[in-house]
């Protein structure tokens, strides 16, 4: 069973017409809309897409940040930011869909992952 990722999404930024201010400091929220590429169906993977900079300044002002979700980018270049994300979980390939759900929680935050 492998993994298709449906659509992006985003809640803090318009992936179309994104530029930020500063193109070596931004961060925003990313939802990978996923399901199984044999059958219909979405669930929600979540990413922090960070610069470098963006990331300093978190830790210069809380000390310390888990990386977990993290996507870090040297700029705003949304087509290849997306294209990764996307070979990223679409490489992913397991007998299940709950085994398959297992392996994306390490890419991401997963929608169901309190469950699994």
């Amino acid at each position: 069973m492998k993994v298709s990722v449906r659509n992006f999404i985003s809640p803090d930024v318009d992936l179309d017409e994104f530029r930020p201010d500063d193109p070596e400091n931004f961060s925003f929220l990313l939802q990978a809309l996923v399901g199984p590429a044999e059958s219909a169906g979405e669930e929600s993977l979540q990413f922090i897409v960070t610069t470098l900079r963006a990331l300093e300044e978190k830790v210069q002002e809380d000390g310390v940040v888990f990386g977990h979700s993290l996507v870090i980018v040297d700029g705003p270049n949304m087509p290849r930011i997306l294209n990764s994300v996307r070979r990223s979980v679409e490489r992913l390939e397991a007998p299940s869909w709950e085994r398959l759900a297992q392996q994306l929680t390490r890419l991401g935050v997963y929608e169901f992952e309190s469950e699994l």
